[in-house]
C-alpha cells in the first residue's frame, strides 16, 4: 500500500524483473508450479513491494489472484480492484469468491501520525478480517513484522517472547493488527497465520534497498554508531517461500518469524550498496547527533505543513542489538532460506541496474 508503492521506472522495472526471473526462483518452485490450482487468493497491497512479489509467485503456481490497492494498473493476469483497506465496501469486493486472503497492506514508516497508523494498520486489518469471514474465506495470512518485539531488547527472541510496542506507532499497530486477526482464529471463525518478517530487502524494497541507494547517491547516507547495529535481513524470495509454506500448513493460529537466518551489522549490510555504486566507504556519526539533526529537520518541516522522509525514530531501527529465532519456521513449516546475503545482493544489483537506480557497468573499450 501507500509507503510500499514505488513509482515510475522503479515500479515498472520491478514488475518486469518479477516476470523475467519468476521461472528461475527455485527448482522447488518449478516442480510445485501447479499446486495452487483451484485456489483463489486475494491480496491487499498488491501494487506494493510485498504484494507484487507474492502475487507473481501465486500465479506461477496456478492460483487465481485478485488484488486491491490505492493505485496501480490492472494486471493482465489478475483482477485489480482500485480500493482502500479502510473502506469495507472495497474489501468486500476483494474477498468475494476467495479461498485465501493475504494481507500485506500497511503504513510502513519508522514514525509519524499515530492516528494514520491506527486507521490503516489496525482499522484496515479489522475490515479485511471481517469481510473475509463474511465471504467464507478459509485462511487469512497476516503479514506482520519482527518489530512486534520492540527495538531495544537484547539477545534472541522467539515467537513466545513478549511483544513490546515501546511507544512507536509502527511497532504498536503491528502488534494490535496481529491481535485483531488472531482473535478471529481463537474464536474458531477461520484459520489465521501471522508471518513476522525481518528486514525485507531486494528488488523494489523501499526502506532497505531503494531509499538507502538513493541517499548514498545524494551523499547524505550516514550510519549511526559506526554501523554496529544489528540487522536480521530476509531476501524477498525467501519471504515469499515462507508465505507459500504457510498456505499449505495445517498448523494455524500461529505466528512465525521469517528472516534469512543471518545476522549482520548495518555496516556489513549497507556496504554492499556502496560497492554497487563504486564507493568503498560509508559515513558514520553518533546516534544522538543524527537523531537530534532529524528532529530539528522535522520541526522545520512541520512549520511548512509537511513530514520528513526520514523520521527521527529511524535511528532506533538501525541501532538494534537483538536477533530473531527462525527455528519454529524451520521445524514446523520446513522453511529453508535458500538465498543468502551475497546472492541476494547480486540479484538486487542486477535489478537496480536494469531500472536505472544504479548506472549499468561500463563495458571495456576494445
Amino acid at each position: 500500500m501507500s509507503k510500499l508503492l514505488l513509482q515510475g521506472t522503479v515500479t515498472s522495472g520491478l514488475l518486469e524483473f518479477c516476470r523475467v526471473t519468476q521461472a528461475a526462483v527455485t527448482s522447488e518452485a518449478a516442480s510445485m508450479s501447479q499446486n495452487l490450482q483451484g485456489t483463489t487468493i486475494g491480496i491487499t497491497g498488491i501494487s506494493g513491494f510485498l504484494g507484487r512479489h507474492i502475487a507473481e509467485r501465486c500465479l506461477m503456481r496456478g492460483a487465481v489472484v485478485k488484488g486491491l490497492d490505492l493505485h496501480g494498473p490492472e494486471g493482465p493476469e489478475y483482477e485489480f480492484i482500485l480500493g482502500d483497506v479502510t473502506s469495507p465496501s472495497d474489501i468486500k469486493r476483494l474477498c468475494a469468491g476467495c479461498n485465501v486472503i493475504i494481507h500485506t497492506a500497511a503504513i510502513v514508516k519508522e514514525g509519524g501520525d499515530r492516528a494514520l497508523f491506527e486507521r490503516v494498520n489496525v482499522g484496515g486489518t479489522r475490515n479485511v478480517v471481517e469481510a473475509a469471514q463474511a465471504a467464507g474465506v478459509r485462511r487469512f495470512i497476516h503479514l506482520s513484522s519482527v518489530m512486534v518485539y520492540g527495538l531495544t531488547f537484547e539477545g534472541e527472541v522467539n515467537e513466545e517472547s513478549p511483544l513490546n510496542g515501546e511507544g512507536n506507532p509502527y511497532c504498536q499497530t503491528k502488534i494490535d493488527s496481529e491481535r485483531v486477526a488472531m482473535e478471529r482464529h481463537i474464536s474458531g471463525q477461520f484459520d489465521v497465520v501471522a508471518v513476522r518478517s525481518g528486514d525485507v530487502y531486494g528488488p523494489g524494497s523501499l526502506p532497505w534497498t531503494v531509499r538507502p541507494i538513493r541517499m548514498m547517491k545524494a551523499g547524505v547516507f550516514t550510519l549511526a554508531n559506526g554501523g554496529r547495529g544489528v540487522l536480521n535481513p530476509v531476501y524477498i524470495d525467501n519471504l515469499v517461500d515462507a508465505v507459500l509454506l504457510v498456505l499449505q500448513t495445517n498448523r494455524t493460529g500461529e505466528a512465525y518469524n521469517i528472516t534469512d537466518g543471518q545476522v549482520v551489522t548495518c555496516r556489513d549490510f549497507f556496504v554492499h550498496y556502496a560497492h554497487m555504486l563504486g564507493r568503498g566507504r560509508l559515513r558514520y556519526a553518533p546516534a544522538w547527533l543524527l537523531k537530534g539533526s532529524l528532529r530539528a529537520w522535522q520541526f522545520l518541516l512541520a512549520l511548512l505543513g509537511t513530514e520528513p522522509r526520514i523520521h527521527p525514530d529511524s535511528i532506533a531501527f538501525v541501532t538494534r542489538r537483538g536477533t530473531y529465532s527462525i527455528e519454529k519456521a524451520k521445524a514446523v513449516l520446513g522453511y529453508v532460506p535458500n538465498v543468502e546475503l551475497v546472492e541476494g545482493m547480486r540479484r538486487t544489483e542486477e535489478w537496480a541496474r536494469s531500472v536505472g537506480l544504479i548506472l549499468p557497468r561500463q563495458r571495456p573499450v576494445a
